[in-house]
């Protein structure tokens, strides 16, 4: 019989996310190496109705929150995996206009009224970390939003003379910065570029102007290329982000987008489907969130990066292309590398070695947290030795590739022995490739990307994973996944950090 929680409603619907607590359950289907090829053709199922996908993380959320720590020495009481380095990423939360397929926390219109106060409160919240951070090197900055680029001149100054006063950033550090249509005239560009910005962000999604007209964005394409070309005169390397999935889109809407940005001299360019998965509004309970099209946004987005690919760009992550030696992404590539990232600002996410962590997504309570002298956290996660490993496995899988050699230096493991049947049976189905030391999941994984990467759990996790409401493991596809194939270790996983 069913096992009915207080976490869902009469009508299977989630009320609040289950935890993830210490006991087991049943026990996992044990690992049968000359079947699971079979197995996992017969588990595997389509799980996303958009690709690639804007947010994805191991391990899987909402399973395992605790509250948060003291302060910054506690948040930093692990050694990271690699010593005196991090990132930093700062929430902007200001916009002019709401994007109708945002889901971010923003205030737009006239929230920018609130911008001197919220950089006030950005300033004590850097001044919460930095006696912590003392001595190591930050290496990238990332100013998101929200649209950073709304702010006016005089609080973009004190926000960068606070970054420089209250930690140490590299000479060489990439410091990136997103911008929207209507908030970058050439002068700001410039004053970005005198500030140390050496990224910047460009959300305008498309050139269709038919199809801005459906996401709520009122700009003037013409204008907004002008502030383009500012952008790459003054800063050079300008990453574009570009958008498909529309309601009645011309099929071919994001290849003539993208070849008249590289004919713009772009040289990096992103590439998101519409999310639509968030809303379950008329959507099967009992099955994976999906659409009609998703067969047709995977087929777009491959003929989209093929075309990139022959332009000359090359994939920083799945969906970000850029020119060798013109465009970067460094920042989100070493995220992957389980690099601590200190979160700055309503809402956002950072990541201190094995304890990822949330800020308060309400400005009142982040407001208020800030006023008591206290981190402003939500939440945060812990993570065990095995599962720090396997969260830069299963991140680089999705999103770049593995290098097996690097992993085994880092934390003297051998997936090759640990995952070796999972490995195998994930290539002899063709959604896995190995080249030397690296292995990447092939074009045909695409209708799998989500849940491929989650498969290298840990056994130990997994087992966990089967106390959780029965509900709960049928209705959300990552558990339902990792459940139901069982049990994909080889062997046991010892991680042995350097000096540990």
């Amino acid at each position: 019989m069913k096992q009915y929680s207080e976490h869902f409603s009469k009508r299977s619907r989630l009320l609040r996310a289950p935890e993830l607590g210490e006991g087991g359950g049943a026990g996992l289907r044990p690992l049968e190496p000359a079947r699971l090829t079979d197995h996992l053709r017969q588990v595997l199922r389509v799980q996303n109705d958009f690709f690639p996908c804007f947010d994805w993380t191991f391990p899987p959320p909402l399973l395992n929150r605790h509250q948060p720590p003291a302060d910054a020495e506690a948040l930093f009481r692990h050694p990271p995996v690699e010593a005196g380095r991090y990132s930093l990423y700062l929430h902007i939360p200001f916009c002019k206009t709401l994007c109708s397929f945002c889901y971010y926390t923003v205030l737009p219109g006239r929230g920018i009224e609130q911008a001197s106060r919220y950089v006030d409160y950005l300033i004590r919240e850097m001044a919460l970390y930095a006696p912590t951070l003392r001595g190591r090197l930050c290496e990238s900055v990332y100013i998101g939003g929200g649209t950073p680029s709304h702010l006016d001149d005089g609080l973009l100054q004190r926000l960068f003379e606070a970054l420089h006063a209250h930690f140490a950033i590299a000479g060489d550090a990439e410091i990136s910065l997103e911008a929207a249509p209507g908030t970058l005239p050439p002068a700001k560009s410039a004053l970005l570029r005198s500030l140390g910005v050496n990224r910047l962000s460009y959300g305008i999604q498309t050139l269709d102007a038919d199809l801005l007209a459906t996401m709520n964005r009122h700009y003037c394409v013409d204008e907004a290329l002008v502030e383009l070309d500012g952008a790459l005169e003054h800063i050079g390397n300008v990453n574009v982000d570009t958008m498909y999935g529309f309601d009645d889109e011309p099929a071919e809407a994001l290849i003539r987008t993208l070849r008249r940005f590289h004919e713009l001299g772009i040289p990096s360019l992103s590439i998101y489907s519409l999310d639509t998965q968030r809303s379950r509004s008329g959507k099967s309970l009992s099955g994976p969130p999906r659409d009609a099209q998703y067969r047709d946004k995977i087929e777009r987005f491959a003929r989209a990066a093929d075309l990139l690919n022959g332009l000359g760009y090359r994939p920083a992550l799945q969906n970000v292309f850029t020119l060798p030696g013109k465009g970067s992404y460094r920042h989100q590539v070493r995220r992957w590398d389980n690099l601590p990232l200190v979160a700055l600002g309503v809402s956002s996410q950072g990541y201190a070695p094995r304890t990822p962590y949330q800020n308060h997504g309400a400005l009142k309570f982040w407001y208020q947290s800030l006023d008591a002298g206290r981190l402003p956290i939500a939440t945060v996660d812990h993570l065990d030795a095995e599962l720090e490993l396997i969260r830069e496995v299963a991140s680089q899988l999705r999103f770049t590739r593995v290098d097996l050699a690097a992993i085994q230096r880092k934390y003297g493991v051998d997936l090759d022995f640990v995952f070796g049947d999972l490995i195998r049976s994930l290539t002899e189905l063709g959604y896995l490739r190995r080249d030397g030391d690296s292995l990447s999941m092939t074009p045909a994984a695409a209708y799998y990307n989500n849940l491929i990467p989650m498969l290298f759990a840990p056994d130990a996790f997994k087992e966990k994973l089967l106390a959780l409401p029965e509900e709960y493991l049928e209705e959300y596809p990552v558990p339902h996944v990792m459940t139901r194939v069982g049990c994909t270790q080889s062997a046991a996983i010892e991680v042995r950090l350097p000096g540990g």
